[in-house]
């Protein structure tokens, strides 16, 4: 089997040993039991860590087991905070991981539950319940993230100070490729924007004439939400829709936008649950706006017409600058950025594979975007450069920051919960 799929099905592979007669616990915390067997499985997992293998097996248990009661520290903020992760959130996370895995390995279902029972001894069905477990605690550590931390956005010069005392530990990338892209969002005709406002303003009216907003919600919205009533929780203030979250602050607890709020996603109304400090609880009926067939087909027009241009000497970082769409790199040109091709999505692969250096692809359909892409160079292996990845660096160092602010905050919360260590009266 594939060194690569080994790789993304050991994320969801646990130990399948013979169980103990009885099990013996490391610790509790917070009344969830971490197991000795947990402990030993990531030990021979922490041995690759640089300095790891130094240590004697019972100052490795103990600094893994550390950090497993970080975790479950963490996890106990989640009932505090009332932070919920739905069945449905779940599941779809599942489904994309299991459709990467396909991809990139290029299987179909038969062939991926094959590879899986070959390497963990479960069937898909175990193996999306061992997934579903995962995800579930995966997806409330960075609930609470957004939650007490909230977005890291180190400064120029923290950057540049990270950089230069970790740069000869930062990775090297091999098969290295920097691409460009233009890309053309398919927007809807107003028509159909004007549309979906007037339906959207009719349900204004139906709460003001009194029907409840739960009914509305599980009635009307196009999102997630819709089953909680359009309840999103708590999020700290910068973290949401900039036009969502202007409303969502005018407002005081328990109003609802008398209009309409458009965002890139459609049409909302907003109610508001709650506040506290820098965090606003809303909930939400989203009315979409989807593009028509006609939409997309003038929108690939567009593109195709702007390719012609680029293959017959126009610049094409003036073009991408004029316009594209992505907001985060048309500034630059569309400049994506190197990045090894094994990061690439394996649609990305598929169009760039065929392409030599300056080439430049046919439009094609991404989500709700037609993109033409160039590619610019081609390397067998580089550093990584201010210059050419600050937005990696940056990111490097955004997370350090941020675990290191997480770690301070599981020290105080280590102080809430009861902890009990019982590894070293084993």
């Amino acid at each position: 089997m594939k060194h690569t799929l080994c790789l993304l099905l050991s994320f969801a592979t646990l130990a399948l040993a013979t169980p103990e007669k009885v099990e013996s616990i490391a610790a509790v915390v917070d009344g969830k039991v971490i197991f000795m067997s947990d402990v030993m499985q990531a030990v021979i997992q922490s041995q690759s860590t640089p300095g790891f293998a130094k240590l004697d097996p019972k100052a490795q248990q103990l600094q893994v087991l550390q950090s497993m009661i970080d975790e479950k520290v963490v996890l106990s903020r989640a009932d505090r905070d009332s932070i919920v992760i739905t069945d449905d959130e779940i599941r779809s996370r599942v489904d994309q991981h299991i459709q990467m895995i396909a991809s990139r390995q290029k299987m179909d279902a038969k062939a991926l539950e094959q590879a899986i029972r070959a390497q963990t001894g479960m069937n898909m069905t175990q193996y999306r319940e061992q997934l579903s477990t995962q995800m579930h605690d995966q997806m409330l550590m960075g609930k609470i993230r957004q939650r007490h931390i909230g977005v890291v956005e180190p400064t120029r010069k923290e950057v540049e100070k990270f950089y230069e005392q970790y740069r000869d530990s930062l990775p090297v990338q091999y098969n290295s490729i920097h691409v460009s892209h233009l890309q053309i969002k398919i927007e809807p005709d107003s028509l159909i924007v004007d549309s979906v406002r007037t339906l959207a303003k009719r349900l204004v009216d139906s709460l003001d004439q009194g029907i409840a907003w739960e009914v509305l919600a599980k009635r009307h919205s196009q999102d997630s939400s819709a089953s909680r009533g359009g309840s999103l929780g708590y999020f700290r203030k910068g973290t949401l829709e900039p036009e969502y979250e202007r409303a969502a602050w005018r407002l005081d607890l328990g109003q609802y936008t008398d209009s309409p709020v458009k965002t890139r996603f459609g049409w909302h109304l907003i109610r508001i649950l709650g506040k506290k400090d820098d965090e606003i609880q809303t909930a939400q009926i989203l009315l979409r706006t989807v593009p028509s067939a006609l939409d997309s087909f003038h929108t690939h027009n567009l593109a195709d017409s702007l390719r012609n241009l680029a293959q017959k000497g126009e610049n094409f970082v003036a073009l991408a600058k004029k316009f594209s769409s992505d907001q985060e790199t048309s500034w630059k040109g569309g400049s994506l950025g190197w990045m090894e091709r094994s990061e690439l999505d394996s649609t990305y692969q598929n169009v760039i594979a065929g392409l030599d250096a300056g080439a430049i692809s046919e439009p094609i359909l991404i989500d709700d975007s037609w993109h033409i892409f160039r590619l610019d160079e081609a390397r067998p292996s580089r550093s990584l450069t201010l210059e050419d990845d600050y937005a990696k660096i940056a990111e490097f160092a955004a997370n350090m920051i941020g675990n290191a602010k997480l770690q301070k905050l599981t020290e105080r919360w280590r102080k809430e919960v009861y902890i009990d260590i019982r590894l070293s009266r084993n």
